[in-house]
């Protein structure tokens, strides 16, 4: 793969479009008050993501422009971080981040969306942020999209000739929507969303890491066995979400570094802990609520039963488990390993 730095232009594409793109309407894909507290992400300075700007691949400013577009309108339209990624693969593989006037048959712009299959007219999908609207509005009305690998959510939404063909570009977008999110020069000062967006990309970077599937967990001190550079167990995960230091605080260290929160302040990127020693504790990162009631969440974590999981988890663990919510105290980059 040819990989580069991002531009100077292409950063400065997208500065001004994350700071001054507007979209009309609203669309809410998570039951959660404090989920729709948080303010549309405008971009946060995050820690390290076990990447740089030369691991993205070569996209050019007006590419990164979309890719950009395509984030705003996911954030204004809360749509969880997991979807973003989703939108710009699949805008990488229909369109390489191009917005095309017109393609095959009648597809047009991003997405490559027909006028005659009912997603709009040529000029309204030739607007990357009408595209990108309609894609998530697709999206949403997929039944446990969320939980679906990235190919088969893409392919819900596009109905593509090529349904495998949207898997390749995981990995690519989710640097590109990392990078995006980390150089946009906005602080992850507003309330802690804009860093608990970071949390969650990273954090979905490890569904497909292992050859493509979930990492599988272990619990070792051997740093051979090591995802890089941190143990491949709930803490160590963790603690590669959050941009902390590898090898991974352990689960006691994260909830002695957090400040205890109540169940209703939960939000994007916080973490139920229970800090019991000799690996009887167990560490989940909150994404979103999954009823309107919070008696379920959607949660990332690093179990014994398939590694990395993006799934809903009953509050506040299965089988009555006993976890309690926790909010890191300091900026992620600052803490000590």
């Amino acid at each position: 793969m040819t990989t580069r730095t991002l531009t100077g232009i292409a950063l400065t594409v997208v500065v001004a479009v994350l700071l001054c793109t507007g979209v009309a309407g609203s669309l809410m894909f998570a039951n959660s008050a404090a989920t729709a507290a948080c303010p549309t992400p405008t971009g946060t300075a995050l820690a390290d993501t076990h990447g740089s700007a030369s691991d993205t691949s070569t996209w050019n400013a007006k590419q990164v422009g979309n890719a950009a577009t395509i984030i705003t309108v996911g954030g204004r339209l809360s749509v969880p971080a997991r979807g973003w990624i989703i939108a710009v693969a699949t805008a990488m593989q229909e369109s390489s981040l191009i917005n095309n006037p017109g393609g095959d048959d009648d597809s047009i712009g991003l997405f490559q969306q027909r006028p005659s299959q009912g997603w709009g007219t040529p000029d309204q999908l030739h607007d990357p942020e009408y595209a990108a609207t309609r894609f998530y509005q697709k999206l949403s009305d997929v039944p446990n999209w969320q939980t679906m690998t990235l190919a088969d959510a893409a392919q819900a939404v596009q109905g593509s000739g090529h349904p495998d063909a949207y898997a390749k570009w995981e990995q690519d977008a989710t640097l590109l929507v990392n990078e995006l999110v980390s150089t946009s020069g906005q602080p992850a000062t507003t309330s802690g969303c804009l860093s608990g967006v970071a949390v969650l990309a990273r954090a979905s970077t490890w569904l497909t890491a292992w050859h493509g599937g979930p990492v599988p967990y272990l619990s070792s001190g051997d740093p051979t066995t090591w995802l890089q550079g941190y143990r491949r167990d709930c803490s160590g995960y963790a603690s590669m979400a959050l941009g902390l230091a590898g090898p991974g605080l352990n689960t006691a260290a994260l909830a002695a570094r957090s400040t205890p929160i109540q169940k209703t302040e939960l939000r994007p990127g916080d973490l139920l802990i229970n800090p019991a020693p000799d690996l009887a504790g167990h560490v989940v990162i909150f994404d979103h609520w999954a009823d309107a009631a919070m008696t379920s969440y959607l949660g990332y974590e690093q179990s014994g039963d398939g590694g990395t999981h993006h799934r809903i988890i009953p509050y506040p663990y299965f089988g009555g488990y006993q976890m309690s919510p926790y909010r890191q105290l300091v900026p992620l980059t600052s803490l000590p390993t």
